[in-house]
């Protein structure tokens, strides 16, 4: 059994993890309305993202700060810092019309519209035969999708591996982890995020540098390039994470 403050800490961390899946959610799912930025530049978040950085300077995870970021030149650490710092402007400018509609085109150019500057926002072209949708690694996501309940509104239409279903699914389960943790059953938190974990080595960790480099590339001096590096960076911190916590509730 972890102690109090130990638990606290888990808590904390289980809250600002599933918070920041959200917030990955709203910047790659669909297009971004003004009020869907206000959500994602605001206090909330730079908080949950500073947790980030927090746990990239504790001990436990030294080893994962140091790793190289998206640039070759940053660890993750200092992508985190960077990132923060970004986040931080563009929270002053969330409710400017001006910068949502400038997102909202550079949105459009990169994930909407055919084109030099398009990136494939689902897994399949980087794990699979390019450019093709439902591949067989699309149908693994679904089998994880329908265990936990989780079922796309246009199912067989929408390829399920797109990275704003697969953040919407990572920050459902979170919160149904850190609701069973906060009510005391460790045993059914970890069992959720032990299948998160699995997600995330299976389906999210493949991909999730490539299509940040890519975005980079398109969108080099954009949100969406900055962004792009947060969610890469996030989601091995968080896999890492994960493999401490686990275990630590399994026991």
């Amino acid at each position: 059994m972890i102690s109090r403050e130990r638990a606290e800490a888990v808590g904390l961390t289980l809250a600002h993890r599933a918070y920041l899946y959200g917030v990955f959610h709203l910047v790659f799912g669909s297009e971004p309305l003004p009020q869907t930025l206000q959500s994602i530049f605001s206090e909330p978040t730079r908080e949950a993202w500073g947790h980030v950085c927090e746990l990239l300077e504790s001990e436990e995870l030294a080893s994962v700060a140091g790793r190289p970021s998206v640039a070759a030149d940053c660890t993750l650490s200092q992508c985190a810092a960077q990132v923060g710092e970004r986040v931080s402007t563009a929270t002053k400018q969330a409710d400017d019309p001006a910068f949502a509609q400038q997102m909202a085109v550079c949105y459009a150019r990169l994930f909407q519209m055919p084109g030099p500057d398009y990136v494939h926002p689902w897994e399949s072209p980087y794990v699979g035969k390019e450019s093709m949708t439902f591949q067989e690694s699309t149908l693994d996501v679904r089998r994880f999708y329908h265990d936990a309940g989780f079922r796309l509104a246009a199912e067989k239409r929408f390829p399920d591996d797109h990275i704003g279903a697969m953040m919407d699914y990572l920050g459902r389960q979170s919160m149904a982890a850190y609701d069973a943790f906060a009510d005391g059953d460790d045993a059914r938190a970890s069992s959720l995020l032990a299948v998160q974990r699995e997600f995330l080595q299976a389906h999210v960790l493949t991909w999730a540098d490539a299509f940040a480099a890519k975005v980079a590339e398109s969108d080099p001096e954009g949100l969406y390039a900055v962004l792009a590096a947060a969610l890469d960076a996030f989601v091995r911190v968080d896999e890492a994470w994960l493999g401490l916590v686990v275990e630590e509730l399994r026991q």
